[in-house]
């Protein structure tokens, strides 16, 4: 990468805009307090739950959430092309719309989608349109 396209990827990464593809996160930012969901989840722990009449925001959005009090948010969204892309398909609205059901991210949060090996399994290329790879 050149110094204009490093800026340039410095600058999105500030306005948390684009979700940012990366092929491993360095094991500080975890420990700083990132939020890992592995992209193998379930639906349920995705999107949340409804218990009786009301819905569930799940456990990651808590966590994320209660980060955002502290420090800058990081969504990192572990081994996205290791699942199928059609199910890669059930964060489209978390990329594109940066809301999960109708909880929003924090306006600061950053998203990061791991991968490995990009030949052996490729992103869905409607979810790739929302990232900025590294």
């Amino acid at each position: 990468m050149n110094k204009e396209q490093v800026d340039l990827l410095g600058e999105y990464i500030k306005a948390g805009k684009s979700v940012i593809l990366i092929e491993e996160i360095p094991e500080n930012v975890i420990k700083k307090g990132a939020v890992v969901l592995e992209a193998n989840c379930s639906k349920t722990e995705l999107f949340g739950d409804y218990e009786k009449l009301e819905f569930i925001a799940p456990e990651w959005y808590n966590k994320l959430i209660d980060s955002s009090k502290k420090h800058t948010p990081v969504l990192v969204i572990k081994n996205i092309n290791k699942i199928p892309e059609k199910e890669q398909r059930k964060f489209i609205e978390l990329f594109k719309y940066r809301k999960i059901y109708v909880y929003k991210l924090p306006k600061n949060c950053m998203i990061f989608a791991t991968y490995s090996n990009l030949e052996k399994g490729p992103i869905d290329e409607e979810l790739y349109s929302f990232m900025i790879q590294i």
